[in-house]
């Protein structure tokens, strides 16, 4: 059901995770440098100002620093000399990864969808990354790269993206990440957003579906799912307290990106939720719980954490997938 990588892919994803986590932290602090900062005369004074581009309206503002003096003229320095090395950093490491893309092309790593790999990409370049987490099937991409593992391209996801977003209502970071979208020229629209304000959907002119929810909203799937299981939605509580991983995903451009993704035994769980209470067509659910199984199986030979033997117990399909294959110990890889 799943394809253990080669040796040379297993190489190449090791030292594309590293440099992709290196030019995407080095592209953040960039960040903090965006504008600049000039000397302005004023009367007969000169006076240090800042400037930068609102992230969310896109207007020019300035605030003055103050008068020329010993002090200003260091941050000024300070700043120039240090905005000068984070760009030579990074245009260092731009052949690395002309090559890593280009390799990543020829072992047949290039999976996520251009689309999909975009919007990561802009995201894991931004202090996003902090607060979105890949919870839906896109995540896949990602858990290949960690298990070192590819699954079969006809069952690779192709559904748009489903973020964890922080805050009470996904309307809450709406304008940052459309800023953050809009910075990288991907250009969405407010597609649907539920009366309870719960799900918000956004669509991109390539036809993506991006659908934010927040813990909140999880939480009433949770309790949903309680309704037929109130142990399994204990399980599956549990697993969302597990720490968010960094990690990436190769699109099929075979470009990388930084991405947040639950832990898979918390991916897997969840999932379950989503089969048994989300609403979705037959075609959908059968191709969607198939991926599922398919992970299910991965994580639990491959992953460095077994699942814990009570909840494999207490969730009806997970047991059902597992059988009789025992609950080995970690690390297994």
């Amino acid at each position: 059901m799943y394809t253990p990588m080669t040796r040379e892919q297993r190489r190449l994803v090791e030292t594309m995770r590293s440099t992709t986590l290196e030019f995407a932290a080095l592209a953040r602090s960039r960040d903090e440098f965006g504008g600049g900062m000039q000397w302005l005369k004023v009367k007969k004074f000169e006076y240090l100002t800042r400037y930068r581009r609102d992230p969310v309206t896109g207007e020019q503002k300035a605030a003055s620093i103050g008068r020329r003096s010993p002090e200003t003229e260091a941050i000024y320095d300070r700043f120039i000399k240090e905005r000068a090395e984070l760009d030579r950093q990074i245009s260092a490491l731009r052949p690395t990864i002309a090559e890593q893309t280009r390799m990543a092309r020829a072992l047949r790593l290039s999976r996520a969808p251009e689309e999909v790999g975009a919007v990561a990409r802009a995201i894991g370049l931004s202090e996003l990354i902090d607060h979105i987490t890949i919870i839906g099937e896109a995540a896949v991409y990602a858990y290949e790269c960690e298990m070192a593992a590819l699954l079969p391209r006809e069952m690779l996801p192709d559904d748009g993206m489903d973020l964890l977003v922080a805050g009470v209502h996904p309307t809450d970071v709406v304008d940052e990440l459309l800023a953050v979208l809009r910075r990288a020229k991907i250009y969405v629209r407010l597609a649907h957003l539920s009366e309870d304000l719960a799900v918000a959907e956004l669509r991109t002119e390539e036809g993506l579906s991006i659908r934010l929810y927040t813990m909140s909203t999880l939480g009433g799937l949770i309790d949903r799912y309680a309704e037929s299981s109130a142990y399994g939605a204990e399980a599956v509580r549990w697993a969302l307290d597990l720490p968010v991983m960094h990690s990436m995903l190769v699109d099929r451009n075979g470009r990388a990106a930084t991405v947040a993704v639950l832990e898979p035994r918390a991916y897997c769980l969840l999932r379950f939720v989503a089969l048994d209470v989300e609403e979705m067509s037959l075609i959908r659910r059968e191709a969607s719980a198939e991926l599922n199984a398919t992970m299910v199986k991965l994580v639990h030979e491959r992953w460095t954490e077994p699942f814990i033997e009570d909840h494999v117990q207490t969730i009806g399909p997970l047991h059902d997938l597992l059988g009789e294959d025992g609950f080995p110990s970690a690390p297994r890889m």
